[in-house]
């Protein structure tokens, strides 16, 4: 009997060297754009106070009643129950409260980059860890940074060439207008119950918005009747979905707006949204969704904060950039390999290393007794632009071979001249 091959867990994967190109250039394109918008980086834990979630997702979401990773504690001195996290905006609202961001100049704009935990069954573009890049936006009511947010998440898709997006939003209203809305949609929903899947069923009794957006085929074709909280918006959520609305126009970011979209968690309030591709008409493959949540600081014991925020889906991300066929920046690999025979020449190949590193050209030396043709070989395999070969007769006449390991063509360099030649070349290479 073998020896036992061990897996990934269910609902993980490892993300492997070839893939990696794509997960840098979201990183560099997202770090760009939101800083250049005046986003802070945060980086917060990987588990927190159950509480938070329980509090502000909502204890009747399926994140928290099914889907939560609880930790089991070693010791019996520890007071709370933690939980890794399933989304990260309530972790950054712990920190905004924890950490006094409220006495600073509003608003404040933090994001975030990492992984998210949900026990949900794995399928296609659904894992059970995941990761996201969030953006939150804390003291500010106004319109303008609904806008900010949504304008940053297009931004980035954008930059980095997706074609064919739409942003689908609404407005759930407010704690003014939402109550008074809820009763007319129990009221619609009362004569279809029996027609209703199990989950809407008990969303009818404990969270009867979350009617509006299930997926099943059933219970999309009874929401298609409903009455729209966009037709039962007090004056002031009206007038603000209506700013956002105008800021989108203005600056020419393709929407619709969609009367059932609520989004999942207990927490948002005012303007919701996701970012999908256009022909993705079930929405199955959502890359960014987010909204407002101006009660949310408050419920977790802060002072009374608007705010508004989403969270990009990495995996939906990637798998949308391979499908139109979207190429990433090719990365700095090896782009020089130092190969010697001889002690003279390890000796000038130490010199040259250094040399080569502090013009910022990636150089790839470890000293070898093999031969010049499995040195080559070995430069070729791990993927260098170019080879510096020095033998003997190279090192005493203060010479180098600088051979081009695409075409396999060389030519003889003076030693001083070497750095600024592979300069020119690399420049060369990187303009074509």
């Amino acid at each position: 009997m073998g020896k036992q091959a061990y897996q990934t867990a269910r609902g993980t994967k490892d993300i492997l060297p070839t893939e990696q190109p794509y997960w840098l250039e979201i990183e560099k394109v997202a770090e760009k754009t939101l800083l250049g918008l005046g986003f802070g980086r945060i980086t917060l834990p990987h588990f927190e106070d159950a509480d938070i979630y329980t509090k502000g997702i909502g204890t009747d979401t399926d994140i928290v009643s099914k889907e939560m990773f609880i930790l089991e504690s070693r010791s019996d001195s520890d007071a709370v129950k933690l939980a890794l996290r399933p989304e990260g905006t309530a972790g950054a609202v712990r920190s905004y409260i924890q950490n006094g961001m409220s006495s600073l100049s509003q608003p404040v704009r933090l994001y975030y980059t990492g992984a998210m935990f949900r026990h949900e069954r794995p399928q296609k573009g659904r894992f059970r860890e995941f990761y996201q890049t969030g953006v939150e936006i804390f003291g500010d009511e106004s319109a303008r940074s609904d806008y900010l947010v949504i304008m940053s998440a297009w931004e980035i898709l954008n930059r980095l060439g997706l074609k064919n997006l739409i942003v689908y939003t609404n407005s759930i209203g407010c704690p003014k207008c939402r109550p008074k809305y809820i009763v007319k949609l129990k009221k619609y929903y009362k004569s279809h119950l029996d027609n209703l899947c199990t989950d809407c069923q008990n969303r009818y009794e404990v969270n009867p918005l979350r009617l509006l957006d299930c997926k099943e085929e059933s219970c999309q074709k009874i929401a298609k009747g409903a009455p729209t909280m966009l037709d039962n918006l007090c004056t002031e959520c009206k007038t603000h979905f209506q700013q956002t609305l105008e800021y989108l126009d203005y600056f020419n970011i393709r929407y619709d707006l969609d009367p059932t979209l609520v989004r999942g968690l207990d927490y948002y309030t005012r303007t919701v949204f996701e970012i999908v591709d256009k022909d993705d008409r079930g929405r199955k493959n959502t890359i960014v969704g987010g909204g407002r949540y101006d009660g949310l600081v408050e419920l977790l014991g802060g002072p009374s904060t608007p705010a508004v925020g989403y969270s990009i889906g990495l995996e939906r991300l990637v798998a949308a950039m391979k499908e139109q066929g979207i190429k990433p920046v090719k990365t700095r690999g090896v782009e020089v390999c130092i190969l010697q025979l001889g002690d003279k020449a390890r000796e000038i190949s130490k010199k040259i290393y250094d040399s080569l590193t502090k013009e910022d050209i990636n150089v790839y030396f470890v000293p070898s007794n093999d031969g010049i043709r499995p040195q080559i070989k070995s430069a070729a395999k791990i993927g260098a632009t170019y080879a510096i070969i020095i033998g003997q007769k190279e090192a005493l006449n203060d010479e180098i071979i600088l051979r081009d390991l695409t075409s396999s063509s060389q030519e003889v360099f003076s030693s001083k001249d070497i750095a600024e030649e592979i300069k020119k070349r690399l420049i060369k290479c990187s303009c074509d």
